[in-house]
């Protein structure tokens, strides 16, 4: 196995499974401290995950960038960073604490807020540190860590929920699970004789990092500020209970986000060498084929979930979250935008115009925050999910447009391969919906599952030498 191929395995295999524990936990969090605590824990979280760009500022992918080109100067870019970070991080507390106020939040997620902030101020010094290994290709010490820190942080989650349920412990579970990661990559560190804690506060290096590291801290921020402004607005207008609910098909939705992650790793690297070659030919049938694999693996999941939806979430999170519901069979259609947003980013990233689609994330968090102001008032959860929806259907047709100045696609031919596969969806689906109160939640996912290979099969969107094809290579 090449290393390529070897790390991208190692941090795809921990991903999934960190999302998988991530899933669990979340579900044993709503299940057993009800709606409310759930919109609280979602909200404080939600608020220091938005402030934690600030601490990172776009330095990390500089760090791994930087260090993979010139390894002789890791050290003075590791030091130079960690002084930048140290700044960074007490401003993004203050941030954090300044929000909380703004927003006349209770004295609860205040507190939480406050002791998030520790888990942020850790996980921004252990995710440097893993850049150093990222640049040296060492992925699988990355893997190990982010896992069992997941793992870590759901047993002593788990414990509190049992023994007594408190929000503060639950805060202080991630804090555990981030100590062990530092703790763990600051080991590795030491043990090859590198020093992270040997900061640096040389202003030419400084400014230089600075420099660089705007464009990738601005995508961060607007990403951010996107996917947080609805968890704020709908405390602000309906308080915690509505963000408890919407926390339910937020958190299920975007669960689903790891099922491209291996293919896209191994997609970006396969543009560039096409781009570097001049082989638009190879180009374009790439592309082709990522935006069948997008849609082929997007369409079972969304209009799968769509159909059980009001079996499933009682099923995980109990009857107190009906509510959720109808807000996640919105909000689960923006992963057809997402899966399909992945093979462009990759393309126009691999043609280094990562700056257009910085420009288009800053046309997504406007109308996203702009939708939330407008709908939240008037539709309650249902506005935040519409401005979601509407939000990266944008990001994906901006997307579109863009690509074609590095690959002059047919999208009528894209069309046409795809529509087989929406067809099989929406037989699928209406399957599941007509039979699924005779057949349960798990035998609905195996009908589902068989109804939609049967229509791939059908309509020849998916072939036998196709599938034959796939698992040789997948083995090799």
């Amino acid at each position: 196995m090449t290393r390529l191929a070897r790390n991208t395995t190692f941090l795809t295999v921990a991903t999934i499974g960190q999302k998988i524990v991530a899933f669990v936990y979340f579900a044993l969090i709503a299940r057993i401290v009800g709606v409310e605590w759930t919109g609280t824990y979602f909200l404080a979280l939600s608020i220091t995950t938005m402030v934690g760009v600030i601490a990172d500022f776009g330095l990390t992918p500089v760090l791994v960038r930087d260090a993979a080109k010139h390894p002789q100067r890791e050290r003075e870019l590791l030091g130079a960073i960690f002084g930048l970070k140290i700044g960074l991080t007490i401003v993004a507390a203050l941030v954090a604490v300044m929000v909380t106020h703004a927003f006349d939040h209770d004295a609860l997620t205040r507190q939480l807020v406050y002791m998030a902030t520790i888990v942020m101020a850790l996980d921004t010094v252990h995710l440097t540190c893993f850049g150093v290994f990222r640049a040296r290709h060492r992925l699988g010490i990355e893997s190990l860590g982010i896992f069992v820190g997941m793992v870590i942080t759901l047993v002593v989650g788990v414990a509190s929920l049992l023994i007594r349920p408190s929000l503060p412990i639950l805060i202080i579970a991630l804090v555990a699970g981030s100590s062990w990661n530092v703790g763990y990559v600051v080991w590795h560190l030491v043990r090859r004789d590198v020093r992270p804690w040997r900061v640096t506060w040389y202003w030419p290096s400084v400014k230089r990092l600075l420099r660089i590291a705007w464009p990738f801290a601005l995508a961060a921020i607007f990403v951010k500020i996107y996917s947080t402004t609805d968890a704020l607005l709908l405390e602000w207008y309906l308080g915690e209970a509505a963000v408890g609910l919407y926390a339910i098909a937020y958190k299920l939705t975007y669960a689903f986000q790891f099922f491209p992650l291996a293919f896209v790793a191994a997609l970006y690297p396969t543009f560039s060498a096409q781009i570097q070659a001049k082989d638009r030919d190879a180009l374009l049938k790439t592309f082709e084929d990522a935006f069948w694999y997008m849609l082929m693996l997007s369409v079972p999941v969304i209009l799968g979930l769509w159909a059980v939806a009001d079996v499933l979430i009682p099923a995980v999170y109990g009857l107190e979250f009906v509510g959720s519901i109808q807000p996640f069979r919105i909000l689960i259609f923006v992963l057809f935008f997402i899966f399909l947003d992945f093979p462009i980013g990759a393309l126009l990233n691999a043609d280094d115009r990562q700056h257009v689609k910085t420009f288009m994330m800053g046309g997504t968090m406007v109308i996203n925050v702009a939708l939330n102001v407008l709908l939240i008032p008037r539709f309650g959860i249902i506005g935040a999910c519409i401005a979601a929806l509407v939000g990266f259907a944008f990001l994906f047709g901006a997307g579109l447009v863009a690509a074609r100045t590095s690959l002059p696609y047919d999208g009528a031919h894209l069309i046409k391969r795809g529509a087989p596969i929406v067809l099989s969806g929406l037989v699928m689906a209406l399957t599941v919906l007509l039979l699924k109160s005779w057949i349960g939640l798990g035998g609905s996912v195996v009908l589902g599952a068989i109804v939609y290979g049967g229509g791939l099969l059908a309509t020849r969107s998916l072939t036998l030498t196709q599938i034959k094809q796939f698992v040789l290579e997948w083995r090799t």
